[in-house]
């Protein structure tokens, strides 16, 4: 039973060997040649190395990808500028294209290796998620530990890199029911990429103002407030954007305005702390900013962003002032 195990075990990695090596003429390519060019000794053997290795791996498996990625990098470093193409043909079926691919995964996932291990995320998922911005790839990942599984059409839209119609005109020229909510999803999947980004810098730049606190010293409040203002608001008017329903006024001719979301939840208060930031003047004063930072801001910030739990009773977290009509126009400017 167990020759038979270990049998089968072989043929696998000799049918993946196959599979990643150069044919030629039918039969894999018994060895790897060395780049044209000159090289030294030991540069010739790095590449070698890096070629073998590249040959043994799995393409489709999540840690090999970034094994992947290093050696394709290695390569891309040892060969001439313009000759990165053909070496690959020397000994494999893998395009420039594929190569960088994996060079991507390799240089901007890296932060992320664990997490992206420990979900066995498929290489083409990671190919799309390398093309974000480091607070979107951030956000993607973060829904992934949230218990999500993505797919490749998810991050494309997560990140708003999902293909483009020719023309926008023909989603938004489709009429009735089923096209009003064509435009919804187009325009949603815009404003929530663009949320993310927003909020997840603002996170870290407080997260990084907390840090001297750590060691006993003064954490600044009008530096991170010149900071992350502006783009508080920006958050707070996506929020509303996205998730809030507009509300009639008293007077019938006003314009509707956004509506406070439902009292006691994680996003009510993500919306009233987003608006609270938005204005230098609703910020507390020194004796209590840290705590504040603390107990309510991270922990809100890392909710929208993660999707991490808020800790006790989300009624508990913020104050009576901010249950006040959110109105941006009357805040003053920063």
């Amino acid at each position: 039973m167990l020759d038979n195990q270990k049998g089968s075990r072989m043929n696998k990695v000799i049918k993946l060997k196959e599979n990643n090596q150069k044919k030629v003429k039918g039969e894999p390519a018994s060895k790897v040649p060395a780049a044209a060019g000159d090289l030294t000794p030991e540069a010739d053997n790095a590449l070698r190395r890096a070629a073998e290795k590249i040959v043994s791996l799995n393409r489709d498996s999540t840690h090999h990808a970034f094994e992947l990625g290093a050696c394709f990098a290695e390569i891309k470093a040892l060969v001439p500028e313009k000759g990165f193409g053909k070496y690959l043909k020397t000994f494999s079926d893998y395009t420039v294209r594929s190569a960088w691919n994996y060079i991507s995964i390799h240089e901007r996932l890296g932060a992320h290796r664990d997490t992206l291990l420990k979900h066995a995320v498929l290489p083409t998922v990671m190919f799309e998620l390398a093309k974000g911005e480091p607070a979107a790839i951030e956000a993607v990942v973060a829904r992934m530990d949230g218990g999500e599984r993505i797919k490749v059409k998810d991050v494309r839209e997560m990140l708003g890199t999902k293909p483009k119609p020719k023309s926008d005109a023909s989603i938004l020229n489709a009429g009735g029911a089923a096209g009003l909510r064509k435009v919804a999803e187009w325009k949603l999947a815009q404003d929530a990429v663009k949320f993310g980004e927003l909020v997840s810098g603002v996170l870290k730049e407080i997260e990084k103002a907390l840090e001297p606190f750590a060691v006993g010293r003064v954490v600044w409040k009008s530096p991170l407030q010149k900071k992350v203002v502006h783009d508080c608001r920006h958050a707070y008017d996506l929020i509303n954007s996205i998730a809030a329903p507009l509300q009639a006024q008293m007077v019938k001719t006003e314009h509707w305005r956004p509506a406070n979301l439902p009292a006691g939840t994680g996003w009510r208060e993500v919306q009233k702390l987003l608006y609270r930031m938005g204005g230098v003047e609703s910020w507390p004063a020194r004796v209590d900013f840290v705590p504040w930072l603390q107990n309510e801001v991270v922990p809100l910030l890392r909710f929208a962003v993660h999707g991490e739990p808020l800790p006790g009773e989300v009624d508990e977290i913020g104050n009576a002032d901010g249950e006040a009509a959110c109105d941006q126009d009357s805040r003053q400017a920063a």
